[in-house]
């Protein structure tokens, strides 16, 4: 997985609170992760994202401890 500093300015989808977004990555502080939408900026809190990933790249599997 790429680290978080060297996603930033490139397009990824960010999974929160089971919606997946998508945009430029342009900021991920201690509390919120901010991106440029196609049509809006987001800011979402750190809280609720469960993933960051570049777009395109496959999710990451579940694992058996990630199933409740």
């Amino acid at each position: 997985m790429p680290d978080i500093q060297h996603m930033i300015g490139k397009q990824v989808e960010v999974s929160a609170n089971g919606i997946i977004y998508s945009g430029e990555l342009i900021e991920v502080s201690d509390v919120e992760v901010y991106l440029k939408g196609s049509m809006q900026w987001l800011s979402l809190p750190v809280s609720s994202v469960s993933e960051i990933r570049l777009a395109g790249s496959e999710p990451r599997q579940a694992d058996v401890a990630d199933e409740p």
